[in-house]
């Protein structure tokens, strides 16, 4: 970590040497370390260390963007002279565009001190925590990964604002024959990664797989993995939350936002003040982010605002700006599915008949405009009966529609779980479901 003292200094060389530009500026600089496991033995170690500034110009009610890895003076003198050339061609863009409101605050730290200086020693030793666990006829394949991250928004109007952050992850593919199982988590470090709990369930999976039965497409009910319900929705986040296809009325949300969508135990929000999240505490235009509700009490209440949108459709930026390449498009970044009240032992229990899944795979959108999901299951489906999970089941096809889904809602449970999704980290509980359909089988 180069610390923020190094970053006030840079800003002081920026605004010498962009006299005359207005300006955004982004820093991103991580040191990320990766090991990788395949039948249960490491073989592969990696570590990269990189740096990037993004300069968002902007003259005349045009903008240009242009990214450098070069934070000498000579490399600030060559990236203002290339926002000068590309502000000359650009074209003006169709609203009035303004920089961010000047945005100041406390350097914000958020790094374990034992992630400032991790060896491959600590991710081996995860590893081999996950070889204690797994039997002789199972194997593991997977990763173990810490990374710190810097980040700097500074503007010609006055913003300087520094963040740090870090984290570790894990997913883990158990094997045993053909059959499998899985599991991933994330954490602020080491010490609260919760490892042996979530692998011991993946190489129980597996084993339970063998032998999967075949049944017939048709509405189920089921009982999702957090796994399963994170991926749901990441994929209701990114294509229901943003406010830019909000205003266009091309997102399901001209439809449903301020609508009860689901039970009122049902609510969902972005959180970076979450315990179990990694916090993002500033979006890309300095704009501090604070806990937003967009499912409250089973009603869709919220859709989000980045900075571009927000002026577009003079409304207030909600502190998701997370691409100065898209100023126009919102992410929720530390999604959380809350909790309720029900343990999950009991969801099961007062089950008799239904599919449990643990993951999805493969997951794509069918129709955008009634968010309508496909994907198949995998690593862990099974045949709930009486209360217990019995016969593995060959993994299915599904299609689901997202607001039919909320609406099917029985349970959730009161077991939460941080898991590595693929773009964030994302905290969700187990759901219990009527009606979920599964539309053909997988080979």
């Amino acid at each position: 970590m180069r610390g923020e003292a190094f970053y006030r200094n840079l800003f002081r060389l920026m605004n010498e040497h962009f006299i005359g530009l207005k300006f955004l500026a982004v820093v991103w600089e991580q040191d990320q370390a990766l090991t990788r496991f395949a039948n249960s033995r490491i073989h592969q170690n990696v570590a990269e260390r990189k740096a990037s500034l993004s300069v968002l110009a902007t003259r005349g009610n045009k903008i240009a963007l242009a990214t450098s890895n070069d934070l000498t003076v000579p490399g600030l003198k060559a990236l203002k002279e290339k926002l000068e050339t590309m502000l000359e061609f650009a074209t003006p863009l169709d609203y009035e565009f303004s920089l961010p409101e000047v945005s100041v605050g406390y350097p914000v730290e958020n790094v374990a001190e034992s992630l400032k200086k991790v060896f491959a020693e600590q991710r081996a030793s995860v590893f081999d925590r996950m070889l204690k666990i797994a039997p002789n006829d199972v194997q593991l394949f997977g990763y173990v990964s810490d990374n710190v991250t810097e980040n700097v928004i500074m503007s010609s109007n006055g913003t300087f604002l520094y963040q740090s952050f870090g984290g570790v992850s894990f997913n883990v593919v158990a094997m045993c024959d053909s059959a499998s199982g899985y599991a991933s988590g994330v954490a602020k470090s080491y010490e609260e990664l919760s490892v042996d709990e979530k692998v011991e369930r993946a190489v129980r999976f597996a084993k339970m797989s063998k032998n999967p039965v075949e049944i017939d497409p048709g509405s189920y009910t089921v009982i999702l993995g957090p796994e399963a319900v994170s991926d749901l929705f990441m994929y209701f986040g990114w294509l229901c939350t943003n406010g830019y296809t909000h205003e266009l009325k091309i997102s399901p949300s001209a439809k449903y936002l301020g609508t009860k969508i689901g039970p009122s135990e049902l609510n969902v929000y972005d959180d970076p003040t979450h315990p179990l999240q990694l916090p993002f505490v500033y979006d890309l235009c300095g704009k501090k982010r604070e806990k937003m509700a967009i499912i409250e009490n089973g009603v869709f209440k919220n859709v989000l605002y980045a900075h571009g949108a927000a002026l577009r459709f003079n409304k207030k930026p909600t502190g998701h700006t997370f691409s100065l390449d898209d100023l126009d498009n919102s992410v929720p970044v530390n999604l959380v599915v809350d909790a309720a009240n029900t343990p999950v032992e009991e969801i099961l229990s007062n089950t008799k008949s239904g599919i449990y899944v643990n993951r999805f795979h493969y997951m794509n959108i069918v129709d955008p405009q009634e968010a309508i999901f496909t994907g198949m299951t995998r690593d862990g489906t099974f045949l709930i009966e009486n209360g217990q999970l019995t016969k593995a089941v060959k993994n299915m096809r599904f299609n689901v529609k997202f607001f039919e889904f909320t609406q099917n809602i029985e349970a959730i449970s009161k077991e939460i779980e941080t898991v590595a999704s693929e773009y964030f980290p994302q905290i969700a509980p187990y759901m219990k479901v009527q009606q979920f359909n599964f539309t053909s089988k997988t080979a």
